[in-house]
């Protein structure tokens, strides 16, 4: 087994991130080394003009490793750790390009445009308050399981509706569906989990198709049966993603915002001083401690020359979001949180076709949730000393596992 130069999957990398990609900009920004499993090689691109290259070449740097690979080439690599996911939940957005990528992009996007989206605000404001008045009285809480976990599970729930009583079955699921499964125990585990899944799915499929609702399952239900081409491992596919995508992102995103705000107690006071820069400084904190650490592995389908370095045909890339939002070539003082950053224009929600398209909700609902926390516990404190923070073992996502804090009751 090769020797990784850069240990991106440790407990101790968690602690010094930053420290990690700063080395990898300066000393090698585009490299090859094994992935999660130890052996698989990937390329790793970390510098912010890099990583913006990959993104937005979608004809060089594909999602779709048929796109890449002759058919004799995929065959010898199905058993390799990057193919070995279930179809029956990997086929949607994030693994197509092209028309098929379009295709199944067209069938959500309307529920996520800013006016749409933006018609939740009263929803997604109830949700906030109903948290905060629940743990008010009591002084403390884990920030995570009982605010920013709750609070967009509900919303992307009700939007696909999903009843409230299955809200934590899914996060069981979504956590499965995250984890590395390496061993042969986790593996089976995974199994398990994707078949009591799909099986709850497949029921909630055929509720939607006798009674159909206002609700987002429902109309992929029925543009299915319209005569659109989407299959049944698509329509599985699909609400897998909206659920993992449609709360993952933002549990990170006001995790870590809230752990930015809390140390760095004069950017907070200006944001509170300022409730109009809410929106700009979301954008500063999704740049700061990107909730999306890395973007979904892409295959090369050509040889392509980029940092000084020749990526081959078939090879495997990833851009390092987290470490481009932090380059100093694009961002002045790029370790430092300014909320009141000019230009903030970061990578978190990446770039291109697959740009996140549940980004409008994601804003809102980190927008709403940093107000109402700093609006109803004006005391808001840290609970936890910094050095006994956790993040989640999970490489796709800089998540923290909990976030103790405290306040004036």
């Amino acid at each position: 087994m090769e020797e990784r130069k850069y240990e991106l999957y440790s407990s101790d990398f968690r602690e010094k991130t930053y420290e990690t990609y700063a080395a990898m900009r300066e000393h090698d920004p585009v490299f090859r080394q094994p992935g999660l499993d130890g052996t698989t090689p990937i390329w790793f691109v970390s510098r912010h003009e890099d990583a913006m290259a990959v993104l937005v070449d979608d004809e060089r740097f594909v999602l779709d490793p048929e796109l890449a690979l002759t058919p004799e080439e995929l065959d010898a690599r199905r058993a390799t750790f990057a193919m070995t996911v279930d179809p029956r939940i990997d086929t949607h957005l994030l693994t197509k390009d092209g028309g098929d990528h379009r295709r199944l992009r067209r069938l959500v996007s309307k529920a996520f445009t800013p006016r749409m989206v933006e018609t939740l605000r009263p929803r997604i404001q109830a949700i906030a308050d109903e948290l905060v008045d629940a743990v008010e009285p009591r002084g403390e809480m884990d920030l995570v399981d009982h605010y920013a976990f709750p609070l967009p599970i509900v919303v992307i729930c009700e939007l696909l509706g999903i009843p409230s009583a299955d809200r934590d079955r899914f996060r069981e699921w979504s956590n499965l569906f995250l984890s590395p499964a390496l061993t042969e125990e986790e593996q089976q585990r995974f199994a398990v989990a994707i078949e009591q899944f799909l099986g709850y799915l497949h029921e909630l499929f055929e509720r939607r198709r006798a009674d159909p609702g206002d609700d987002l399952v429902s109309a992929l239900v029925q543009a299915e049966e319209a005569g659109d081409t989407l299959s049944e491992d698509e329509l599985f596919s699909m609400v897998v993603l909206l659920i993992v995508a449609g709360h993952e992102t933002t549990v990170s995103l006001i995790g870590n915002g809230v752990l930015a705000l809390l140390t760095h107690p004069e950017q907070l006071e200006k944001m509170r001083a300022d409730p109009a820069s809410l929106p700009a400084a979301v954008e500063e904190l999704l740049r700061f401690d990107s909730p999306v650490e890395r973007s979904i592995t892409r295959w090369a389908t050509t040889d392509v020359e980029l940092g000084s370095q020749t990526i081959r045909r078939g090879d495997l890339v990833i851009a390092v979001l987290g470490s481009a939002n932090r380059d100093p070539e694009r961002f002045p003082d790029a370790d430092k949180l300014d909320l009141a950053r000019g230009d903030a224009k970061h990578l978190a929600f990446g770039r291109g076709s697959h740009f996140c398209l549940g980004a409008p909700l994601a804003r809102l609902e980190a927008e709403i949730a940093l107000r109402t926390l700093v609006d109803r516990l004006p005391s808001l404190r840290l609970a936890i000393a910094d050095e006994d923070l956790y993040w989640r073992p999970i490489p796709l996502f800089r998540s923290l596992a909990s976030l103790p804090v405290a306040w004036d009751v």
